[in-house]
């Protein structure tokens, strides 16, 4: 899954341009699964520890540019937005 819909995106966002990663669907279709995996076992991890971790290991290897990685988490539900990497509850 991460071939097929992240890594031509985090490729891009490594050479400085913006990237999203978007999962889209009905309650309980598994967008969460897709999106952070299962946390007891590597092999089932999901886009997102996927994608972190192929942007570091690329960014690790340039030594010749200063580069700064920049994470937004956001959730959409019922048209409202929620930052999730926010300390603030949503509706605060």
């Amino acid at each position: 899954m991460f071939d097929y819909c992240a890594k031509a995106a985090v490729h891009k966002v490594v050479d400085g341009f913006n990237g999203t990663i978007m999962c889209y669907g009905q309650t309980g279709a598994g967008k969460t699964f897709t999106m952070n995996g299962s946390t007891a076992n590597y092999k089932y991890r999901g886009l997102i520890p996927r994608a972190i971790n192929k942007i570091f290991s690329e960014v690790g290897g340039r030594f010749d540019n200063q580069i700064t990685v920049k994470v937004s988490f956001i959730e959409i539900y019922n048209e409202l937005m929620f930052d999730m990497l926010s300390e603030t509850p949503p509706g605060e």
